[in-house]
């Protein structure tokens, strides 16, 4: 499991295989085949995110394709388009975007 702690700054791409947790700041490109992410309330995320499952708690501006299962808890912010099998929506969220859920799944974008 990776973690960016509070006090960090990342800018650039971030491949990893199972779990990272963002408390810092992210700008660039978050991708995993297997993994989940997580944007604790201290996250800040700008990117475009490719991953398995993601839970975002904080903010988010960039485009979310996950091929299983999205949640945004009650105070998370995003900005950008969603797509998933399976999504999760809290009351309180703020989400400006579209948004594609689909049973069958969501195949991964080229990570080239």
């Amino acid at each position: 499991m990776g973690n960016i702690a509070a006090d960090a700054k990342i800018k650039g791409t971030i491949k990893f295989v199972e779990t990272m947790l963002i408390d810092g700041k992210v700008d660039g490109e978050i991708i995993t085949d297997k993994g989940e992410l997580v944007v604790r309330e201290t996250g800040t995320v700008t990117a475009d995110v490719n991953v398995r499952s993601a839970v975002i708690e904080g903010s988010v501006e960039g485009n979310i394709t996950a091929s299983d299962k999205v949640q945004l808890k009650q105070k998370a912010n995003l900005t950008g388009n969603l797509k998933a099998k399976t999504l999760v929506i809290e009351e309180g969220v703020v989400f400006v975007g579209h948004c594609n859920v689909s049973p069958e799944g969501v195949k991964p974008e080229s990570q080239s």
